[in-house]
Formats: C-alpha cells, structure tokens, sequence
C-alpha cells in the first residue's frame, strides 16, 4: 500500500464506540434537581490499563450513579469482561451484556496515475456491558442479563463485601 494514502475512513454502526466526545463522564449536576449525567460511559482499548478502568468505573458508582457503561471493540472485548467481573466481585451489580457489530470503510486513492482507488471495508465486533447497582431501569428478562453474585462468591476484603466494617490492606 506503498502507492496509496488514506482519504476516508467510515465506522458504521460503531456509535458510542467511536465519537468525539471530550469527557465521557461528568459528575456535575445536569439540572436544578440535582440529577446526575446519565452518560457514564468507560470506552475500553486494548491500551488501556484494567487498573485504571476499573477505578474510573469505581468513582463512576460511587459518586452517586446507578449504572456504568463498559465498551469495547475486537482486541479490547477480552479486556471489558475480565474488568467486568472484577468489578462484579468488588461489589453486587446487576449486568446486561449487548454484542453487536460495525463495518469499517478505508478508502485508498492511488498516489501514481493508472491505479484504482482501493475500498477496504471489515466487520469489528462490539461489546457494552451495563453495569448497575440496583434492578431499576434494568430488564431483568433481557437475554444478556446477570444478577449480582453472592456475598459468598466475592473476594474477602472487597467493597460492600462487608458492610461497615473497613477493610485493610496487609
């Protein structure tokens, strides 16, 4: 592709996976009524750290939000559902799992005179996890739904494993 440069790149169907916005999260309130932003949305790469999505998402629920968008696209997906389960053995959270896909368009001019423009185009699946904090707003019948684990099944030491006692680091 020595002979060609990229002159159009389209993502079909890849809407709340790749868009332009500058803060996925705002903690301020919308309204007089002291509603918070209902776009907590944490966009998983494969760069990403878990460690820092994790504790973006953490901060997400416990600034007073009910539900956590996890997104993720190919490479990342793996990523997005070990960062789910994690967060589902720090504390009890309902999950709605949605799989989807986008198609990708690359459009290739030729940079010599005689060759043809070259369109790629690919499938990249996606994946939102919703995680919430309580079954309200969550259909429970959903296909992709998942109730909270136990308190037996989460790890000793995790948040809300045991409440009102403080738990600390050895």
């Amino acid at each position: 592709m020595d002979k060609y440069r990229l002159v159009e790149e389209k993502f079909i169907g890849a809407q709340g996976f790749i868009d332009d916005i500058k803060d996925t999260f705002d903690a301020k309130p919308k309204s007089d009524t002291g509603e918070l932003d209902a776009q907590c949305i944490v966009r998983i790469t494969q760069q990403a750290k878990p460690r820092s999505c994790i504790t973006t998402a953490m901060n997400m629920l416990a600034s007073g939000n009910k539900h956590v968008e996890l997104k993720a696209m190919g490479k990342a997906i793996n990523k997005a559902v070990t960062i789910a389960e994690i967060l589902k053995r720090k504390m009890p959270l309902h999950q709605i799992t949605a799989l989807s896909s986008c198609e990708i368009v690359n459009v290739y001019e030729p940079l010599e005179e005689g060759l043809d423009t070259v369109v790629n185009q690919h499938y990249v699946s996606c994946l939102t996890i919703t995680l919430s904090t309580d079954a309200t707003g969550i259909d429970v019948h959903n296909i992709g739904y998942q109730p909270p684990l136990s308190l037996s099944e989460m790890q000793p030491g995790d948040f809300n494993a045991h409440p009102g006692k403080v738990v600390t680091a050895t």
